[in-house]
C-alpha cells in the first residue's frame, strides 16, 4: 500500500509535466520510413566485409615483427659486461662505482710500493684480485640473468669487501716489511 501511495503521489506531482501534444499527421509513417532506411543501410554494411588489412599491410606487419625480433636477438647476443650495467638499478651502480674507485686507489698504493722486497707479495695479491674480479663478473652475469636477487647483491658486496681487505692486508704487510728492514739497518 505504501508503494501505491508513492506512485500515486509521483503521478500527481508530475501531472502538468507530461508531454500530451499530438504529433502531426504522417508522423508514424515518417518514423517507420526512417527505421527502414537505417535497417537497409545496416544490411548493406553487414553484407560488405570490412577489410582492415590488405595483403600488403599484412606483409609489412610481418616484416616489422621479424626485423624487431632480429634486432632484439642481436642485442641479447652482443651484450658484454659493460653493457649489463645499464640494466642494474641506480643503487647497485652507485655502490659499484664507489667500491671500484676505492679499490683502484688502494691498488695504486700497492703498485707504488712495489720494489724487490715486496714484488712477490704484490704479484700474489694481484693474482688473487684477478680471481676475485672473475668471480665478480660471474655474479654480475647472474644478476642480469636472474634479476636483482638480494643474495647475489650481497655476494657482490662481499666480493668487493674481500678485495679491499686483501689490498689493505698487503699494504699492512708492506709497512711491516719496511719497518723490519729499517730495524735491520739500524742494528
Amino acid at each position: 500500500m505504501k508503494e501505491k501511495d508513492n506512485i500515486t503521489n509521483l503521478f500527481e506531482r508530475l501531472q502538468n509535466d507530461f508531454d500530451i501534444e499530438i504529433p502531426h499527421m504522417g508522423h508514424q509513417n515518417r518514423f517507420l520510413a526512417k527505421i527502414q532506411q537505417q535497417q537497409a543501410g545496416a544490411k548493406k554494411e553487414a553484407s560488405k566485409p570490412v577489410v582492415l588489412f590488405t595483403w600488403w599491410k599484412q606483409m609489412a606487419a610481418a616484416c616489422v615483427i621479424l626485423v624487431s625480433l632480429g634486432i632484439l636477438i642481436g642485442i641479447n647476443l652482443n651484450t658484454s659486461a659493460e653493457e649489463t650495467n645499464v640494466t642494474l638499478s641506480p643503487e647497485v651502480q652507485k655502490s659499484q662505482v664507489y667500491f671500484a674507485s676505492l679499490l683502484e686507489k688502494e691498488i695504486a698504493k700497492v703498485k707504488a710500493a712495489e720494489n724487490e722486497d715486496t714484488k712477490e707479495i704484490i704479484q700474489d695479491a694481484l693474482i688473487q684480485l684477478e680471481r676475485l674480479e672473475k668471480d665478480y663478473n660471474n655474479l654480475k652475469k647472474q644478476l642480469v640473468e636472474r634479476g636483482e636477487d638480494k643474495r647475489i647483491l650481497h655476494a657482490m658486496v662481499i666480493n668487493f669487501q674481500l678485495r679491499i681487505d686483501l689490498v689493505e692486508s698487503v699494504l699492512t704487510q708492506i709497512d711491516e716489511l719496511k719497518l723490519f728492514k729499517n730495524e735491520q739497518t739500524i742494528i
